[in-house]
């Protein structure tokens, strides 16, 4: 599995969120998604990695993408990896993404999620508990 890569790939984990907390990102890939979960997670648990998530609403706002926050899928996501990192014994982030490679898998909500109710509009707007598979 490769490893993690892109725009903000450099940044230590602090600079990664103090950017991410400033909306001073220009990019914002998957994989960061994953990164900015991870670290909330490490410093609060689960519920820390949902409040940090959310904050993404302010970064597309910031990058003129605000039609793009998805609270459902920000939240899953977040409880997603929040779990995964209470359980992990990695010592980075790179580590727990090699742990975890399912995780680079971008569909994997629809293991949870009907397709109809993860693309609602009201799924967009709040979150709502899927109807497939429960979350952790």
């Amino acid at each position: 599995m490769s490893a993690y890569t892109g725009p903000n790939a450099s940044l230590s984990d602090e600079e990664f969120i103090e950017h991410y907390e400033t909306y001073v990102l220009t990019e914002f890939t998957h994989e960061d998604h994953l990164r900015m979960a991870f670290a909330y997670a490490r410093k609060g648990g689960a519920a820390a990695a949902v409040g940090g998530a959310r904050r993404i609403q302010g970064l597309a706002e910031r990058l003129g993408a605000p039609g793009k926050y998805h609270d459902t899928m920000t939240v899953a996501w977040a409880r997603v990896v929040g779990h995964l990192a209470a359980r992990s014994r990695a010592s980075d982030f790179e580590e727990f993404l090699h742990d975890h490679p399912q995780l680079r898998n971008r569909s994997l909500m629809s293991a949870h999620y009907s397709r109809g109710l993860l693309f609602s509009p009201a799924a967009r707007a709040q979150f709502i508990e899927p109807d497939l598979a429960p979350l952790p």
